[in-house]
């Protein structure tokens, strides 16, 4: 069956003001292994992690290691596996690394159309390479980070990997994310928070921010007008181009 912007309506209007818990608990319940949380160990990606594994709901959780990652991003990801037995993580890296895309492309990131490439072949692409595996990813995006994810809804859709997209925390303020973590001392969060980083990327181009600056301001600060990386369809602007769906799912979408 065919999903388009449509069919998600009657479950937006559903899941408005579910909390996160109950937003996992539907999207385990209706996909079962075929949906997985994505997460690159930011703070809300491991906080929407400490949510499912606390709730007893069994999830993989997708990590992409461009390879050119902090080193206290992958001691996250190793803290995590550790420490939340009902979650699987699953890591991707792209099919070169760091050292042979520079030798065959250059130094890609020293331009925004270069940075746009290499975001693609270091993020996108090993994401892409297992399209077909789930049907649903569930990231950690609010409304609240602003700019193209600022009417970021519970369920969208992403046509290149032919998943629903699903939000916990759309809705989620930035005030109920740290009351999360002063409530759980046993959620994970990656110690580059503590550095002054908001937001974590890739070491090159990731930079700590100062505290009047916007919360993305550190990434691509080398770069004028970017944002994203691309790997989240909202941020690319490309969410209603419609996905394919098994018929069994048939009834989630019923009006």
């Amino acid at each position: 069956m065919r999903i388009t912007e449509r069919h998600l309506e009657p479950l937006n209007r559903r899941f408005q003001g579910a909390s996160p818990v109950e937003l996992l608990r539907f999207v385990r319940e209706s996909f079962g292994p075929r949906a997985a949380i994505m997460s690159s160990m930011q703070r809300a990606g491991t906080a929407l992690c400490h949510m499912a594994d606390r709730a007893g709901l069994p999830f993989d959780v997708i990590f992409v290691d461009t390879g050119v990652l902090h080193a206290e991003t992958l001691a996250t990801r190793g803290e995590l596996a550790r420490t939340h037995p009902n979650l699987r993580v699953v890591t991707l890296s792209p099919e070169r690394t760091f050292a042979q895309q520079t030798r065959e492309e250059g130094l890609l990131y020293l331009s925004k159309e270069g940075q746009e490439r290499c975001c693609d072949l270091r993020k996108s692409a090993p994401l892409n390479a297992i399209r077909g595996r789930y049907d649903a990813f569930v990231a950690a995006l609010r409304r609240g980070e602003g700019g193209a994810r600022a009417k970021v809804a519970p369920f969208g859709l992403d046509p290149a990997n032919n998943v629903l997209r699903v939000h916990p925390f759309a809705s989620l303020s930035g005030e109920a994310l740290d009351a999360h973590f002063a409530a759980h001392p046993d959620a994970i969060e990656n110690p580059l928070h503590a550095m002054g980083f908001r937001t974590i990327g890739c070491f090159p181009c990731t930079t700590p921010v100062l505290p009047d600056e916007p919360e993305r301001a550190g990434r691509w600060r080398h770069l004028a007008s970017v944002e994203y990386c691309g790997i989240n369809p909202v941020d690319r602007g490309e969410t209603d181009g419609g996905i394919e769906l098994d018929d069994r799912y048939e009834r989630l979408f019923a009006t």
